[in-house]
């Protein structure tokens, strides 16, 4: 078998969850001899930089995807579809282009629907099969549902980071409908590693702040005014990768940029309760930790607005929305919700990739 095969991974640039569940695959492409070549943009490109140093991050262009401050998630989004498709279309014809750049022998995407090519092995990975439509537009299911499928459909497999059965992390948005070519459970995929014991508590509560903006940032603001009111001891991620700002001690808070994956492993693990958004992302690390959390979804996203209800209705994790946030308050509601542990058992993930090289060899 050729073993010094060229495999481009690209993750959505929509917050940094895209791009931190694709760590764990292309560490185990490199330990298997492949040459990764991760395309991102954004926030993604600086984290996956930081992750891998040294590694060639190819540029691919942003889709710019933005939340509105208020008004309507629906037709915010609406007015947006124009730019995001010229943005696919755009992907599509640069992937063509650095096939012959890199001479790359498949593709593995993280929801970038453009990332497929008729000449390579193109695999596409989501959790997200059943798409969410916003709650004055739930009828839609249906329509979404088949345009999501014909953007899959262009794919030779789908991979969904998940567990099928009952002990499934993303619900109904894994298996309420097929993904109509070969689809395969490959496991929750988080960067952390496994690790077994307890930590002591260094701090009350860690919040961690990500996805688009303006809600990042309105998110961030709230956050920090509300814990400065309370005698918390608390930790703020930024999630800003690639910013030159120290971590700064502001009375009971201490406010750090970015953590590298070890570092932030160690945080989430040296905490007594987690907050943070209930991107599916944060809910695999938070999985594979085993840690205590609240889960505050990103307004107007139903992706995220699911999956805090899912878990609070199983009872995993706490949940309130941004509007009705009140730390002191969930702090305490919290206790009753234990959280829950997933092994890192990356057997199918390896078992996907091995099929993957013996086809490409």
């Amino acid at each position: 078998m050729k073993k010094d095969f060229n495999i481009l991974t690209g993750p959505l640039d929509w917050g940094l969850g895209h791009a931190s569940r694709c760590v764990p695959l292309i560490r185990i492409l490199s330990e298997k001899g492949v040459n990764v070549i991760p395309a991102a943009s954004g926030a993604g490109a600086s984290f996956l930089l930081e992750e891998f140093p040294g590694m060639e991050i190819v540029p691919l262009n942003e889709y710019g995807i933005t939340y509105p401050s208020g008004g309507s998630m629906a037709w915010h989004m609406m007015r947006q579809s124009p730019a995001i498709l010229r943005s696919i279309r755009k992907e599509h014809r640069l992937l063509d282009d650095l096939i012959d750049r890199h001479r790359i022998d498949a593709v593995i995407s993280d929801n970038r629907f453009g990332l497929w090519s008729k000449r390579i092995p193109s695999i596409y990975i989501t959790h997200q099969l059943a798409v969410r439509a916003p709650a004055p537009l739930s009828f839609t299911g249906g329509l979404l549902y088949r345009l999501h499928g014909r953007f899959i459909k262009r794919f030779d497999e789908c991979w969904i980071p998940d567990t099928k059965g009952p002990g499934s992390l993303a619900g109904d948005l894994a298996h309420q409908r097929p993904a109509r070519i070969p689809a395969y459970f490959i496991g929750p995929q988080s960067r952390f590693a496994n690790h077994k014991g307890k930590r002591s508590k260094t701090y009350d509560l860690m919040a961690i702040i990500s996805g688009p903006e303006p809600q990042r940032s309105i998110f961030e603001s709230m956050v920090i005014r509300q814990l400065g009111e309370t005698c918390l001891k608390a930790l703020v991620l930024l999630g800003k990768p690639g910013k030159a700002v120290e971590t700064e001690q502001r009375g009971n808070l201490t406010i750090c940029p970015h953590m590298d994956t070890e570092r932030m492993q160690e945080a989430i693990m040296s905490s007594e309760l987690i907050l943070c958004r209930s991107g599916y992302s944060s809910i695999m690390d938070l999985a594979s930790t085993g840690s205590r959390a609240v889960l505050v979804p990103t307004p107007g996203q139903p992706e995220q607005e699911y999956l805090a209800s899912y878990h609070m209705a199983k009872r995993n994790y706490y949940s309130v929305s941004q509007k009705e946030l009140n730390i002191a308050r969930v702090f305490q509601a919290a206790r009753n919700y234990p959280g829950i542990r997933t092994e890192n058992d990356q057997a199918v993930l390896h078992k996907r990739i091995d099929a993957l090289l013996m086809r490409l060899g």
